[in-house]
């Protein structure tokens, strides 16, 4: 009897653990059978209008696009740049880029040691990231993001995996989202007047942003490459 009864503890918290992704899983299935095209005035209609229930609506919507491809996290950050003044807007999105990574990070840390394999094989530029990251991990973090040279969710399992720190990940994972955050957001706001300098001066520092990143990550990779064969690297060890 009390072997049964530990069984069905386990299995309960089990459940507890899959409830949010399946309540997450269940949205994004009635998301894409709801047929509508996805758009910032699509979420915009589902929104609740008082702001305290729009903020919670949009964090939910973040948590969907951690799991779903259906989602674009700018038509996100756009929205909550039309809904919200900027420093609200930038906050909610921000919040809602840390539940964005935070979701597929822990579904990685919990998967079995092959993912890693199975992750580099599909992508071979995860493999880069195993020197990098002996230097320094926020670092990494944060560049891995601000260059945008790896889908997020592929990112996010593998440092996941290979049990990366979870603050180190996530701080350096919103410093190097905040500045399509904060351009979105801008956007957003002006929306309706797209003759406006922020509209345009936010879109140009953007650009700069990524295209000076792209730049920098060309030089690091440069400055530090290693002389030793692909599979000479030692492997990430994981934290158990």
């Amino acid at each position: 009897m009390p072997v049964q009864e530990s069984r069905w503890k386990r299995f309960g918290r089990l459940f507890l653990r899959a409830l949010p992704l399946m309540g997450l899983a269940g949205a994004a299935l009635w998301l894409w059978l709801s047929g509508r095209d996805l758009s910032v005035g699509t979420v915009l209609s589902y929104t609740p209008k008082l702001p305290l229930l729009a903020a919670l609506f949009l964090l939910l919507l973040y948590g969907l696009k951690s799991i779903s491809l259906m989602l674009p996290v700018l038509l996100l950050d756009t929205a909550c740049g039309v809904l919200f003044p900027l420093p609200a807007a930038i906050l909610v999105a921000t919040l809602g880029t840390a539940i964005t990574l935070t979701i597929p990070y822990f579904i990685g840390r919990g998967a079995g040691p092959d993912m890693t394999k199975k992750l580099q094989q599909k992508h071979e530029r995860l493999r880069e990231l195993r020197e990098m990251r002996s230097r320094n991990e926020l670092f990494l973090a944060f560049l891995i993001r601000i260059i945008g040279i790896l889908p997020c969710d592929v990112v996010s399992l593998y440092l996941g995996n290979t049990r990366m720190p979870f603050g180190k990940y996530l701080l350096g994972g919103v410093l190097g989202f905040l500045p399509d955050i904060v351009t979105a957001a801008v956007v957003g706001m002006k929306a309706d007047d797209r003759s406006s300098p922020w509209f345009w001066g936010a879109i140009a520092v953007n650009l700069l942003v990524a295209g000076g990143s792209t730049l920098f990550y060309a030089w690091y990779r440069k400055r530090h490459a290693s002389g030793k064969a692909p599979g000479a690297e030692s492997a990430i060890p994981r934290e158990e």
